[in-house]
Parts: C-alpha cells; sequence; structure tokens
C-alpha cells in the first residue's frame, strides 16, 4: 500500500494537469484563432476527431513518460506502452467531446426576419428566420458514396439535398441563389452484394428521400444551423454546383434545418467530457496495483529537474602600477 500511495504522489498530479491544460489549451487556441478571430480554417472532423488523436502525444512524451519510469513490470515495452495508451485515450476521448461542445456553445442564435438580413448581422453558427420560403422547384442533389469498416465491408451512400431559401411565396429566382437550405440523408448496407442489388438499394433509398423531402415540415423547425467547414459543406457545395452548372465557392450559404431547440444544441457533450475523465482515471488507479515501484529511478527523475550549476572561474586582471617619473628602470 506504501509503494502504491507513492506511485500516485508521483504520477497522479501531473496526469490531472496534463489532462485538464491540454484540453484548455486546444480549446483556447481554437476559440482564439478559429472561433475569435478566423485566422484557422479547419474542417470540422479535424477539430473533433484527428486533433484529439494526435495532440495527446505531446503532452503524454514530454510529461507524462518520464514519471512512468518509475513503474517495474514484467514485460517492460508492452506495460509501459498500455498506462501511456490509458493516458492517450483519457485525452483523447477529452479533447473531442470539448471540442464539440465549443463549436456549438460558442454559437449564438441571430433572429432575422428574412434571409436577406442575414448580411447584416454578425457571422453565427445558427439562424432563426421569422419569414422565409423554399424554392423546391429549384432543388439539387448530390451522392457521396464510399467504403468503410475494417475490411470494407459496408459501404454507405449519404444524399444531399439543397433548395434555394427566399424571403417569401412571392420572391422569384433571377440570378444564382446565395441561400440554400441543405438536407442530408444517408444509409449504410453491405458492401458483399452485387453492383446490381446496390444499384437496386440506392434508388429505393433515394425515392423514400424524396418523399421525405415532399413531406418535410419545416414550419415545426426551431432554427437553421450553418453549415461549418466540413466534409458535408463540400458536398452540399457540390450539389449546388450539380444544380447551377458553375463551381459553388465559400460564398453560397448553406442551412441546416434544426428540430430541437436552440438550448439542446450541446446535447451531453459537456458531461462527457467528465465521463471520459473519469473512465480514465479509474483504468489509470487500476493499471498503477500490480507494477513494481523503483525509488531509484524516482530520484534520478528528481535530480535530472534539479537545476544545474555552472561553476565560473572568474580571472581579474590587475594592471602593474606605472612607473615614477624620474625613476629609473633596472
Amino acid at each position: 500500500m506504501e509503494t502504491y500511495i507513492a506511485k500516485l504522489k508521483h504520477i497522479l498530479p501531473t496526469f490531472i494537469t496534463v489532462t485538464f491544460g491540454t484540453v484548455f489549451g486546444l480549446g483556447f487556441i481554437r476559440w482564439l484563432f478559429s472561433l475569435k478571430l478566423s485566422i484557422i480554417d479547419f474542417n470540422e472532423e479535424v477539430w473533433i476527431f484527428w486533433l484529439p488523436l494526435i495532440i495527446p502525444w505531446i503532452p503524454i512524451i514530454r510529461w507524462l513518460r518520464p514519471r512512468f519510469r518509475i513503474l517495474i513490470f514484467k514485460d517492460k515495452n508492452n506495460g509501459r506502452s498500455s498506462v501511456q495508451i490509458i493516458a492517450w485515450f483519457t485525452i483523447a476521448a477529452m479533447l473531442s467531446f470539448s471540442q464539440a461542445y465549443l463549436a456549438t456553445a460558442t454559437g449564438k442564435l441571430q433572429k432575422l426576419s428574412t434571409i436577406k438580413d442575414i448580411a447584416k448581422v454578425e457571422k453565427s453558427r445558427y439562424y432563426e428566420l421569422t419569414n422565409f420560403s423554399l424554392a423546391n422547384y429549384y432543388a439539387g442533389t448530390y451522392t457521396d458514396f464510399r467504403k468503410s469498416g475494417k475490411y470494407n465491408q459496408y459501404f454507405n451512400f449519404e444524399i444531399f439535398f439543397v433548395t434555394p431559401i427566399l424571403k417569401d411565396t412571392a420572391e422569384r429566382i433571377n440570378d444564382i441563389p446565395k441561400y440554400w437550405c441543405g438536407v442530408k440523408f444517408k444509409e449504410q448496407i453491405s458492401n458483399k452484394i452485387s453492383s446490381d442489388e446496390k444499384k437496386k438499394k440506392y434508388q429505393v433509398f433515394y425515392a423514400e428521400c424524396i418523399e421525405k423531402m415532399n413531406k418535410y415540415e419545416f414550419s415545426s423547425l426551431d432554427h437553421f444551423e450553418r453549415s461549418p467547414t466540413s466534409d458535408d459543406q463540400q458536398n452540399y457545395l457540390k450539389a449546388i454546383e450539380a444544380r447551377t452548372k458553375l463551381k459553388a465557392d465559400n460564398s453560397f450559404i448553406v442551412l441546416e434545418p434544426i428540430i430541437e431547440k436552440y438550448e439542446d444544441r450541446n446535447g451531453n457533450n459537456l458531461t462527457w467530457v467528465f465521463r471520459s475523465f473519469g473512465i480514465g482515471l479509474s483504468f489509470l488507479l487500476f493499471a498503477l496495483i500490480s507494477p513494481g515501484y523503483s525509488e531509484t529511478e524516482r530520484r534520478r527523475f528528481l535530480s535530472d529537474k534539479k537545476p544545474k550549476q555552472d561553476y565560473l572561474v572568474n580571472i581579474v586582471y590587475v594592471p602593474k602600477a606605472a612607473p615614477k617619473k624620474g625613476s629609473v628602470k633596472k
């Protein structure tokens, strides 16, 4: 028990500091350079998925791995690697949920009379339209096909529908619309079936989506969400290109209808930040029970932390006194 307490004192404070420091650090960087100043414009998937997978290894290698050296395992390499993976899993999960929370929590709700007013207000993630109409006769679609699974055992198709948003039913389209409503449907089937079967399933699913779009109750939605920089945004732009036959850039604004209340936009992401930490901490506390403890490694770690003294030799030069006037140098 005494050695277990020693292991906790040596590892746990740094683990907690590094974990929350990394979460708050990446959150601040995104808030300042992406959300506030718009200097960094990464895809949403990069912030929520890819960076949480990569970033944790920096603090783990820099601050945690040296402290794990006090642990003695029968299999030295695999034992320490397993503890590092627990730390990586904890930080990665917290980063992913915290980034998802940050994206929605910082999004303001702009209330607009018509879609034309969107250019008069500060750019935001969420909008509430008092008056709007959809030009269904000018709608466009794009389908993204891709395989997934460890062995590509799944075949996915996502259908992106775009429809121009007008200020009212009396407005007519005389130029290429800049404001669109985007709705996405997705389906997953087996990739082992034949191409003809895939084609039939896609046609059936596409027909179902058309029917859903025709019956979509836009009048019951709570607000719109502006599609952020993401793969979905690019696919919506491809749907616009398919309809207009022109290149669609970021000047086109795609708003996705949201049924849920604006107040519920964060979901359980913040809760899962702390749940992830609790789960990871529990695994770490359990993992520290079985390995041995090296006091020698702890002392070596502490000695490496002490600042090394520099011994400087000061050479003082004392000039000889000048000879007095009239004296003869022998």
